[in-house]
């Protein structure tokens, strides 16, 4: 048995086009990929970035395929992709025997301006008690695979079974 092992034409990408999105945009598409325009085309890292789209949550449908070139040893990347709903409000309510009645009401998007940043807000309370939160990240800060972001809250408190009250304001960087 003779095996014979032929690589064959090197081919490169000319262009990766995106189609079907609507409000992401496509450098968060491009920052998926880790090939660009004029490599050489490799197969395995455009399924990489296949399962890395499908994997963001942002899209129903995810698709590439490829097309002939300019010139017979370029090929034409298509990207197709279908936007889905990616914000979420929830209410919750309970009781406590300490605090008595208790509510949040949370509002979260994961593509906030189809950028790819997660922003989270959120008010929860109970009769003596608020307490108000922001949190935004920047999963690709300054375009690089660096998660960024920073949370901020402010509590009130007053009345209950304390003379007094406090209001507690501060917040965190993540890097």
């Amino acid at each position: 048995i003779t095996y014979v092992i032929d690589e064959g034409p090197r081919a490169y990408v000319e262009r990766i086009d995106i189609r079907g999105n609507t409000k992401t945009r496509d450098y968060v598409i491009r920052r998926e990929f880790e090939i660009s325009e004029g490599d050489a085309f490799n197969r395995v890292l455009v399924t990489k970035a296949e399962r890395r789209l499908r994997s963001l949550g942002y899209f129903s449908a995810v698709s590439i395929t490829t097309e002939p070139g300019s010139a017979p040893d370029r090929v034409v990347l298509v990207v197709y992709v279908e936007d889905q709903a990616t914000g979420s409000f929830s209410i919750a309510a309970g009781v406590s025997t300490n605090q008595g009645f208790i509510a949040e009401v949370a509002l979260e998007e994961t593509n906030f301006l189809g950028r790819g940043q997660i922003l989270k807000i959120s008010v929860a309370g109970n009769l003596d008690e608020r307490q108000y939160n922001l949190s935004f990240t920047d999963p690709y800060f300054l375009g690089t695979r660096i998660s960024a972001g920073f949370d901020l809250f402010h509590t009130q408190s007053k009345g209950g079974r304390r003379p007094f009250t406090t209001e507690t304001t501060g917040g965190a960087v993540r890097l």
